[in-house]
């Protein structure tokens, strides 16, 4: 490339384990500093993503992975504004977001949560009959979302369907990748089950069996065509999620309930904001 690249590794730490997938409770990732904008880069190897460094590698080659693409257009789209001295969430209001349960957490949600809040998204796994039990318990006037990440065999999704009371079925919001996609047995247990689908980890070109589309904007750099549209982050660093409350609140035909997390207002400035912070941080070139 022709403008100079630099990476600030992190980590990530998870107290729990952050998926079905993923056993590890540590996840390497790299912010990316490219013509005076920043970016997010964390893949997910557990969940079929090749490695950190596969990816910047893929920089140095100038060949880059679909997730650099999208990172570089993080890039692209913070210099722009950093360079013109604006607020990229000036006058925006951030959509609300679910509310994030980790897999199998050591409390019970309780009765005092946000009032803001009116979404819960569980991390499942088949261990079906324990988040049943979890979810049944989640205050009746909150909508449901699980995400199963893949992790379960049509049968056991049916297990776990017939485990719940009619009044938790009609308060799940969607099931996300209950097992991998495919199109034809997506829509027969959708159907069977009268469960909304949201597909996640499947082709970008997928169109039928689910009834949203998960997209995240640090993994693809272009909005799926398919709507309605549920944006979230990358369970990634802070600067990836602002990105990902940005584009929530720019992106039409989405629906009004995203995956963006908590966003801290006090760190805006320039472009997506935390300046102070990455400034403050060390900075390698990339080679």
């Amino acid at each position: 490339m022709k403008d100079k690249v630099q990476i600030h590794r992190y980590t990530t730490h998870f107290e729990s384990p952050p998926n079905a997938l993923t056993t590890s409770g540590i996840i390497e990732g790299a912010l990316i500093r490219f013509g005076g904008g920043y970016g997010c880069l964390q893949p997910w190897p557990s969940l079929g993503d090749k490695d950190l460094n596969c990816h910047l590698q893929s920089i140095v080659k100038n060949d880059p992975t679909e997730q650099v693409l999208a990172c570089l257009k993080c890039c692209e789209i913070d210099a722009n504004a950093r360079t013109k001295g604006i607020d990229l969430f000036h006058n925006l209001i951030i959509p609300r977001s679910h509310l994030s349960v980790s897999l199998f957490p050591t409390r019970e949600v309780g009765n005092k949560i946000r009032e803001d809040i009116t979404h819960i998204k569980v991390k499942g796994n088949n261990e079906v009959l324990k988040v049943a039990h979890y979810i049944e318990n989640i205050p009746k006037e909150i909508s449901i979302r699980v995400d199963f990440n893949s992790s379960l065999s049509p049968n056991e999704f049916i297990n776990f369907t017939s485990e719940l009371s009619q009044n938790c079925l009609h308060r799940i919001d969607f099931i996300e990748d209950p097992f991998p996609y495919d199109h034809h047995i997506w829509e027969q247990y959708s159907n069977q089950t009268g469960l909304n689908f949201a597909l996640d980890r499947g082709p970008k070109d997928a169109a039928i069996g689910f009834a949203v589309r998960i997209w995240k904007p640090t993994i693809y750099s272009q909005l799926p065509d398919t709507i309605p549209t549920c944006i979230t982050h990358n369970m990634d660093h802070e600067l990836g999620r602002r990105y990902a409350a940005y584009q929530s609140a720019i992106t039409e035909n989405a629906i009004s309930v995203h995956g963006t997390g908590i966003f801290d207002k006090s760190k805006n400035g320039h472009g997506l904001g935390m300046t102070e912070i990455l400034d403050e941080l060390e900075w390698e070139d990339l080679a």
